[in-house]
């Protein structure tokens, strides 16, 4: 969840047209377009496993802290407290239970995206030099706590969305608290590419969580499903999360798009520093009537977008959401797979061919089946792990004409080796990895459990 860093100058909105090319001013050239990674990391106790607390000289505040003072990050405060780090376009911020986010500046190519996750992955490393017993889980959900054990981060925020959502679903705060995943966004060319790719995303998503599944244990056992993240937002807040039908259109437009945004109620606002909660009311409301003597901005305008989390969202870019958190040498074959089939023409033809006549129906099922079958689910009668395989192959062409090297001239296929030779070449997600580990060799043993999911 984004951590809102308010402008002084707000840019009035007078109307729903001073909103209409909102979406068209970050169009950019081939040339110009990057690729960006958002990772959540979940912070626990070394011995219990347990998810560390905010507070207290071992808790997240005391790592953000430490990070500032070793690594110069810049400190943001709330109430006295720190909650966030930011540095040279570089944000780390906490989402509501505690888990730490890294949201890197936006690179050229995954070789780049590599190196950010390398430098992160060290930080947090360095860290524990100062911190004792902590350790650093690249997983999916807090796997022995809690929801109710779960310190709540202090954040304002937070406190509207936790009692906003949970009206709206009964496992919102399992989200909230307990859930991390592995986030990439896109550039786009135009509206009719921006909406050609999010549309492949919204049809392909089922498939990409899928192989990405690694969330099948939480509260000490297993739980019955492959990915229990993606269960868990199915019972958040249906109207601004999953799978949104009007993603899955091939001819929708940023108007369109922006009316289906202004008509979602408002959680808050952010006034002079202080958040202000929103009752019952919609964006486009707020622009033609205001609330409580305050007018909308365009500042207004882009924390509304940030309380929408569908599968993937335009924001200055598109946001594609659908992966668990996953062990660190799997993170970057999120973006390298996306990145290889949504900037090759070819490559984003053939993959929209693969599913093109897949209905509506076929979507939503898949999408449900996924949580526990995973890559041994069915569409259609084709196997989910026969599809993967399919568009890794895509995608590896897409990547190959993009010829991006790095120092040892390889190119950016080799983030998708990881996940050919652990994942689809076996026919095991990490998520059955993990069980099986578990119940064989761990003898279900905490200890080698979380030594096998830290960095």
């Amino acid at each position: 969840m984004s951590t809102y860093l308010e402008s002084k100058h707000q840019d009035a909105v007078h109307s729903i047209d001073d909103l209409k090319r909102y979406f068209h001013q970050f169009a950019k050239p081939a040339d110009k377009r990057l690729v960006g990674i958002e990772c959540e990391i979940l912070a626990v106790d070394s011995e219990t496993g347990e998810a560390v607390n905010f507070s207290g000289p071992r808790g997240i505040e005391a790592i953000l802290n430490a990070l500032a003072y070793q690594f110069g990050y810049r400190k943001i405060i709330e109430a006295g407290r720190t909650v966030a780090l930011e540095k040279q376009g570089t944000l780390i911020s906490l989402e509501p239970g505690g888990q730490i986010e890294l949201s890197a500046s936006p690179v050229k190519n995954v070789h780049e995206v590599k190196r950010q996750l390398d430098q992160f992955f060290f930080e947090l490393k360095t860290i524990r030099h100062f911190i004792d017993g902590v350790k650093f889980l690249t997983y999916s959900i807090q796997p022995f706590s809690l929801t109710k054990d779960i310190e709540w981060v202090p954040k304002t925020r937070y406190k509207i969305m936790s009692a906003y959502l949970i009206e709206k679903g009964r496992l919102a705060h399992d989200m909230m608290k307990r859930t991390a995943a592995n986030q990439a966004a896109f550039d786009y060319a135009s509206e009719e590419d921006a909406f050609e790719k999010m549309c492949l995303v919204m049809r392909l998503t089922s498939i990409v969580s899928a192989m990405f599944a690694n969330s099948p244990f939480s509260k000490g056992k297993a739980s019955g499903f492959l990915t229990e993240r993606m269960h868990i937002w199915r019972f958040t807040d249906p109207s601004r999360s999953g799978l949104q039908p009007s993603g899955l259109c091939t001819h929708a437009t940023f108007e369109e798009y922006l009316s289906y945004i202004l008509e979602l109620p408002m959680m808050f606002i952010v006034r002079n520093h202080q958040w202000i909660k929103v009752n019952r009311l919609t964006f486009k409301r707020f622009i033609e009537k205001g609330y409580r003597g305050e007018h909308a901005t365009q500042q207004d305008f882009e924390l509304h977008l940030s309380s929408f989390f569908p599968e993937a969202r335009f924001k200055q870019y598109l946001e594609v959401r659908g992966a668990d958190a996953q062990r660190a040498n799997l993170i970057p074959a999120i973006p390298a797979f996306w990145k290889g089939i949504l900037y090759h023409e070819p490559s984003k033809k053939k993959a929209c061919d693969l599913i093109r006549h897949w209905t509506q129906t076929d979507h939503f099922k898949l999408h449900r089946d996924i949580e526990i079958r995973a890559l041994k689910a069915k569409v259609r009668g084709k196997l989910v792990l026969d599809l993967a395989r399919q568009l890794v192959s895509i995608a590896e062409e897409g990547l190959a004409a993009d010829r991006q090297f790095n120092e040892c001239e390889e190119d950016e296929r080799i983030y998708l080796t990881p996940l050919k030779a652990l994942i689809l070449e076996p026919g095991e997600t990490e998520a059955e990895r993990l069980l099986r580990l578990w119940r064989g060799p761990f003898r279900e043993k905490k200890e080698a459990l979380l030594s096998y999911l830290a960095i």
